[in-house]
């Protein structure tokens, strides 16, 4: 039997539709790829919102690091912040006595081995050690089964910020004004409340 003319014109412009009729055939389906695309846009979402695109005032590393590098300028091969100091490796040695208030094992009898940096604060490697520097102290354990324990701790008596935020507001209003070589009271008084 020959397919008039109409019944041809039918079928062939079906064929592009045949999601349509997947969809009339199996309405589950429009579910399925409903969930799969809300998966993929969260997906999608929290990749833009990781790399701050979707907060662009958002404090990210790269900002930070331009703060530092405003404040203190660029000084190849040292860091950005506590660029002078000296590295120090040794190890502590516990006598154990600490053992019965903790369970860490650091605090057992025996050696473990230390890696430590003393530094001054500031981005500034050839800066003097004058007696009112922030001075620092950082040190890493290296107890047995892998375990690894940081710390680091600034001779300061309070830490004048309390969040990263806070820590970057101070360090952009310190900066000095590339007109003058000083940092601008009037920034300093607008970051952070005080003269």
């Amino acid at each position: 039997m020959r397919a008039t003319l109409a019944e041809r014109r039918i079928h062939t412009d079906m064929k592009p539709l045949w999601f349509i009729a997947a969809i009339a055939t199996n309405p589950g389906l429009l579910v399925r790829l409903g969930a799969i695309g809300a998966v993929m846009l969260s997906v999608t979402g929290a990749f833009a919102y990781t790399g701050g695109w979707l907060s662009p005032v958002r404090l990210t590393q790269d900002r930070m690091m331009a703060a530092f590098r405003e404040a203190s300028g660029t000084h190849a091969g040292f860091r950005r912040n506590h660029a002078k100091g000296v590295c120090v490796t040794g190890w502590f040695e516990s006598s154990g006595q600490a053992a019965a208030i903790s369970k860490a094992a650091v605090f057992k009898t025996g050696r473990v081995p230390v890696v430590g940096r003393f530094a001054l604060a500031r981005g500034v490697p050839f800066q003097p050690d004058a007696p009112n520097t922030v001075r620092s102290i950082s040190l890493r354990f290296l107890p047995p089964g892998g375990e690894e324990w940081r710390t680091g701790m600034n001779n300061i008596p309070v830490f004048p910020v309390n969040s990263a935020r806070g820590f970057y507001e101070r360090l952009v209003a310190f900066s000095p004004d590339p007109a003058t070589g000083k940092p601008d009271p009037g920034r300093r008084t607008k970051k952070t409340g005080r003269t």
